[in-house]
């Protein structure tokens, strides 16, 4: 398969994966985070959701391709062009540490660890 198909049929994949989470259900936010992440070599795309009033957001992947930024702006070019939800990017080389207010989140998994007690 030559590179012109596959990344036609990458961003027809990835422009599926969104309209089948993006259901534009009642009281809910959606948002996009485009993730540059450097420990894997690779740009991440995610669709988010949240519910209005509720504490949890869901995150779906949609698409995950090599670092290869001509091919990573045809695709970050096609999903503006179907999508008009705000765009969050990220980069794994500046994550932000958590400071001593945020050692204990259990709606992210950051808890205490549980003590035995046999």
């Amino acid at each position: 398969m030559d590179k012109e198909t596959e990344l036609r049929l990458g961003i027809k994949s990835m422009l599926s994966q969104y309209d089948h989470y993006f259901t534009r259900a009642p009281h809910t936010r959606y948002w996009l985070v485009v993730v540059d992440n450097h420990f894997e070599d690779c740009y991440s795309f995610f669709i988010y959701m949240q519910r209005f009033k509720a504490r949890l957001s869901k995150s779906y992947e949609i698409a995950c391709l090599k670092h290869d930024k001509g091919v990573y702006e045809h695709y970050l070019a096609s999903l503006k062009k179907h999508s008009n939800l705000s765009i969050e990017y990220r980069d794994t080389r500046y994550l932000i540490c958590p400071d001593k207010y945020i050692q204990n989140d259990l709606i992210h998994g950051h808890g205490a660890m549980p003590t035995n007690t046999t």
